[in-house]
C-alpha cells in the first residue's frame, strides 16, 4: 500500500521545514510500502510560497493556489492530486504528532477499518493545556455533530483523519475553510448508514498553540460548523428536525403571500378574490418548500434542469395528494363527531408525515453514489 498525506499551508514558514521533516522520519507499518507527501499552499504571503518553491525532494509534490481560499478548499485540492491507497490530513503547525502514524494506521491495516479520526480526548496521550472556552466549543460540536450524524465521536473537529482513497471518491467536499471538518464527518456518517462503512477513532496527544504562535480557527468558524452540521447532516433525526423547521417557514411564506395578495390588490371582502389569493399562496410556498427542502432537509443535487422540472413536477404532485388526504380526513372525521381541534391535529399528521415519506422515497431517493474523486483545480509546480 501507498500511503499519501496530505498537508494544506497557509503562511506557516516558520514550522514548515520541521513538520516535513517529522513527517519524513516516520517509520511506516510494515503495510505500508511507500509513501509521498502532497502539500498544497492557500496562497501564504509569509514566504511559504518561496520556501516551497525552492524544495526539491523526491517524494514530496507541491501544489499552489493562486487565492486563498482556506483548508477546505486546499484539501480539495490535495485529495484530487493523491496517488496512495490510504489518505492522511496533517497540518502543518506542529500541533499534531506524525510519530504517532502507526497508531491511526492500524485499523485500517487490519482490515478493521475505512475511515480513523484521531481524538485528543480519548485515550489518555498527553495534551498541552490551554483554552477552556474551545474545549467547550469542541465538545459542544462534536455532540451536535454526533446528535445529527448517530455517530458516537469524542472529537469530530481533530485534525487527523485518515480514509481509504475509495471512501474520498464518493464525497464531494463543498467547505473551503474549517467547515470541512463538519462536513466530512456528516459524509462519511451518510456512508457509514447506507453502505457499512466503518468508522474507528484513536486517541492522539495534542501540542496546541496560542493565537500569538499562529492559530487561526476562530468564532465564526464555530458559527459555520454549527450551520454544516445542519446543512449536511442526514441522519433521520436531521431530516426531522430540518423538515419540521422548514415547514415552519413554509407556513410563514403561506401566511405572508396571502395578506400581500389580499392587502396589495384590495381583495379583502372579496370571496372569490381571497380564495385567488389562497391558492396563489399555495403554489408559492410549494415553490417555496421545493426549494428549501432539497437544499436544506435532503441537501440534493440536481444533474440537469429537466431533473429539477421533473422532481419539481413529483414534489408538487405529492404535496397536493397530502393536502387531499388532509381535507378528506378532517372531513371523515368529522361526519364521525369528532372534535374539530382533535381532527385538525389528526389529520394535518397524517398530511405531513404522506409528504415527508413521499419527499424521501420518490422525489429525493437517494442517487447511486458516484465514483468521481473530490476534484479541484491546483497549480502543480
Amino acid at each position: 500500500m501507498k500511503l499519501s498525506i496530505v498537508i494544506p499551508v497557509y503562511n506557516e514558514v516558520h514550522y514548515l521545514p520541521e513538520i516535513i521533516r517529522r513527517v519524513e522520519s516516520v517509520r511506516l507499518p510494515s503495510g505500508i510500502k511507500s509513501r509521498e507527501i502532497v502539500i498544497v499552499d492557500d496562497a501564504s504571503t509569509d514566504g511559504t510560497t518561496e520556501l516551497l518553491k525552492r524544495l526539491k525532494k523526491r517524494d514530496v509534490r507541491v501544489l499552489f493556489h493562486a487565492t486563498n481560499r482556506g483548508k477546505g478548499a486546499g484539501l480539495r485540492t490535495g485529495f484530487a492530486a493523491c496517488r496512495g491507497d490510504i489518505v492522511l490530513v496533517q497540518d502543518a503547525d506542529l500541533e499534531y504528532d506524525p510519530a504517532e502514524y502507526p497508531r491511526l494506521l492500524a485499523p485500517i491495516l487490519d482490515e478493521r477499518a475505512d475511515v480513523v479520526y484521531g481524538s485528543r480526548f480519548a485515550g489518555g496521550q498527553p495534551h498541552r493545556v490551554l483554552y477552556f472556552w474551545h474545549m467547550v466549543a469542541n465538545r459542544f460540536l462534536t455532540l451536535l455533530s454526533n446528535m445529527f450524524s448517530d455517530l458516537n465521536l469524542t472529537d469530530m473537529e481533530t485534525c487527523y483523519k485518515v480514509f481509504r482513497r475509495n471512501v474520498l471518491k464518493q464525497i464531494s467536499i463543498r467547505e473551503n475553510r474549517f467547515g470541512f471538518e463538519p462536513e466530512i464527518t456528516a459524509k462519511v456518517a451518510r456512508l457509514v448508514q447506507d453502505e457499512g462503512l466503518r468508522i474507528y477513532e484513536v486517541g492522539i496527544s495534542y501540542s496546541g498553540r496560542t493565537y500569538a504562535e499562529g492559530k487561526k480557527i476562530g468564532l465564526k468558524d464555530a458559527f459555520r460548523a454549527c450551520w454544516c452540521i445542519f446543512k449536511y447532516s442526514t441522519s433521520a433525526f436531521a431530516r426531522l428536525v430540518k423538515y419540521g423547521l422548514v415547514g415552519s417557514m413554509v407556513f410563514g411564506v403561506q401566511v405572508i403571500t396571502i395578506i400581500a395578495i389580499v392587502e396589495g390588490f384590495g381583495l379583502r371582502g372579496s370571496v372569490s378574490g381571497e380564495n385567488i389569493a389562497h391558492l396563489l399562496s399555495a403554489e408559492v410556498s410549494i415553490l417555496f418548500a421545493f426549494w428549501m427542502h432539497s437544499v436544506v432537509t435532503w441537501n440534493y443535487q440536481f444533474d440537469s434542469g429537466r431533473e429539477l422540472l421533473s422532481k419539481f413536477i413529483q414534489f408538487h404532485a405529492i404535496t397536493l395528494f397530502g393536502l387531499a388526504i388532509r381535507q378528506s380526513g378532517f372531513y371523515v372525521l368529522s361526519l364521525a363527531g369528532v372534535d374539530y381541534r382533535i381532527n385538525t391535529a389528526v389529520s394535518v399528521a397524517i398530511a405531513v408525515l404522506i409528504n415527508f415519506l413521499g419527499y424521501q422515497g420518490i422525489v429525493f431517493r437517494r442517487k447511486v453514489a458516484r465514483t468521481s474523486t473530490v476534484a479541484d483545480n491546483g497549480e502543480g509546480r
